[in-house]
């Protein structure tokens, strides 16, 4: 997985590549919290986003929970549809935002 930061003021787009599982969850969380605190809106590009596990959507909850406790937004774009049937099936696509 890699994750890369375009900077857009008060807002920040990770435009995430590769698997978001169990292996990777740990960086990409660090990331989501440094970013969390960064930004007033975060966008995750997952145009490049192969698969999404169980541990990808708890690390997804967290910064969407954060962003929301402090007032700001989190958002997906370029969500595949394998990725998005997870989403479905799991009513995460009911919680969050999708541009």
């Amino acid at each position: 997985m890699t994750i890369k930061l375009v900077n857009r003021g008060t807002e920040g787009e990770l435009l995430i590549e590769g698997r978001l599982d169990t292996t990777t969850s740990p960086e990409a969380e660090e990331i989501f919290n440094e970013v969390s605190g960064r930004f007033d809106k975060v966008v995750l590009n997952f145009a490049e986003l192969e698969y999404v596990s169980s541990a990808g959507l708890r690390v997804l909850k967290r910064l969407h929970m954060a962003m929301r406790k402090k007032g700001g937004e989190m958002a997906l774009k370029n969500v595949n549809k394998m990725v998005m049937e997870v989403f479905e099936m799991t009513g995460f696509a009911g919680l969050l935002k999708f541009e």
